[in-house]
């Protein structure tokens, strides 16, 4: 009997129901977690504020060359926003070829916060006649305060940097998919055979992207002493010799930009007949570096760790290795670190054409040890 319980009780636990186990449908995953959404959407906002800006200054600018006539305000007072009291609702009538027009238009962008909404009002009172400027092919394409303003120039120093970094941004992103593809020739760098001379151009970036660089940093620094000057309506004497100083800091980077180019400074130069080799300008160097061919004993690519708080991101440094005793080394290449693909492909490269052993992965000596 015991025998025959025992075996009802294993039988027992044999047929026991089981939970039934859920199996979840497809997980949602929130698109706000791409990163490349993220970009997207900002991009369309920055373009969106660019159209706005762009279009209101450039319809100020050709409201220059209207036609005016007397006119007559009806109504002034300050609009009414979703939230606060923004803008500037005015009414007004004038004349032109015996035809009578209403007009509603302050300026092309009189919606801006940054108007002073009660100087406008102010200005402009009720029952009192004003200039009206007005498109003489469509009269009703009226204003009545033509040109552009301070302001105006503000937003378009505001929006300088922000384009330029986005602009960067996304030339960062076809670049990382670029480098996805099977490198080309020394990695994709540009090679210049010259008679009884290699180059290999490495800067970091061309006299376009400096000269871009340039005018979003003045452009940023610039805009703080302004608004403290001047607020965000300033004179447009102040925003017109702001722009110029702008301006002139952007020719600045781009023309010493491309003079270096020009000069070579960037440029890595194997010199068949002095049996030399010149390294760039980079590392703190300041200047070109020019060491005989016999010192050079190998190439290497030195590992750089960037430890952030999502990792460590690793990048590759091509380099020169030195013979003992000959001077600081191992030689940089190049200032900022590549894709391991890239800088393997081009260091294999140089050291086919210096005919010295490919020494692959080193780790990264401590800042200025190189020098």
């Amino acid at each position: 009997m015991i025998a025959a319980a025992s075996k009802r009780g294993r039988s027992s636990k044999l047929f026991v129901r089981q939970p039934r186990l859920e199996y979840p449908g497809p997980v949602r995953k929130f698109a706000f977690n791409y990163p490349l959404l993220w970009l997207a959407l900002w991009t369309a906002l920055i373009l969106s504020g660019d159209f706005v800006v762009l279009n209101t200054s450039a319809r100020q600018l050709r409201s220059t060359h209207f036609a005016s006539t007397t006119g007559r305000i009806i109504q002034s007072s300050i609009g009414r926003g979703a939230m606060m009291r923004r803008g500037f609702d005015v009414n007004y009538e004038f004349s032109v070829n015996g035809v009578v027009y209403v007009g509603r238009r302050y300026r092309y962008d009189d919606r801006n916060a940054s108007f002073r909404y009660a100087d406008a009002t102010n200005a402009f009172p009720a029952r009192t006649a004003h200039t009206v400027y007005y498109n003489s092919a469509d009269p009703g394409d009226c204003l009545l305060d033509p040109g552009l303003d301070g302001c105006d120039l503000l937003l378009l120093l505001f929006a300088l940097p922000l384009n330029v970094v986005t602009i960067a941004i996304w030339a960062a992103v076809f670049q990382a998919r670029r480098e996805r593809r099977p490198p080309g020739l020394a990695g994709g760098i540009r090679i210049l055979q010259r008679p009884e001379e290699i180059r290999a151009r490495l800067a970091g970036y061309s006299p376009l992207a400096a000269g871009s660089y340039g005018l979003a940093a003045a452009a940023f620094v610039a805009v703080f002493p302004v608004v403290t000057m001047g607020g965000f309506a300033p004179s447009l004497r102040l925003m017109g010799a702001v722009w110029i100083l702008v301006l002139a800091t952007g020719g600045a980077a781009f023309a010493w930009a491309a003079r270096g180019h020009y000069a070579g400074r960037f440029d890595l130069r194997i010199h068949s007949s002095a049996q030399t080799v010149t390294v760039p300008q980079t590392d703190g160097r300041a200047a070109p570096l020019t060491v005989p061919r016999r010192e050079i004993v190998g190439v290497s690519m030195l590992r750089r760790v960037t430890r952030s708080p999502s990792g460590d991101h690793f990048t590759y440094v091509p380099a020169l290795n030195r013979a003992a005793n000959s001077g600081p080394q191992p030689l940089k290449l190049v200032t900022w670190g590549w894709s391991e693909k890239r800088a393997r492909v081009f260091s294999q490269w140089l050291s086919d054409q210096l005919q010295v052993e490919f020494k692959g992965i080193e780790s990264e000596p401590p800042s200025g040890a190189s020098r």
